[in-house]
């Protein structure tokens, strides 16, 4: 069962950005679903990605490392991942593993 939902640009945005806005749990599974999604994107031209993360609703910090892990695919090609929100899950998952510093907000 797929329990992560919604992987699409903000619309009007720069296409060097991709804002996906999350909704659901994000668990390993879903983690590396959105990580093979962005993989693809700077094909796209999408190098710059900017999380949306307000709506989830379980984070595992197995799921933190991955989104970590995106920060050298993207600067890589000139890039970089950034969040733009954060539930409260995300936030005590952030505090938990220390990585709040390693993924940053952005306005």
């Amino acid at each position: 069962m797929d329990r992560l939902g919604g992987h699409e640009a903000s619309p009007g945005s720069s296409p060097a950005f991709l804002t996906p806005t999350l909704v659901g749990e994000l668990d390993v599974i879903n983690a590396g679903k959105l990580s093979d999604t962005v993989a693809h994107e700077p094909a796209s031209g999408h190098r710059h990605l900017l999380l949306h993360l307000a709506g989830v609703t379980y984070c595992g910090a197995g799921s933190l490392h991955t989104l970590h892990g995106m920060r050298p695919a993207a600067s890589h090609v000139g890039g970089s991942p950034a969040l733009t929100a954060a539930s409260t899950c995300i936030r005590e998952a952030l505090d938990r593993t220390g990585m709040r510093g390693l993924l940053p907000f952005t306005r």
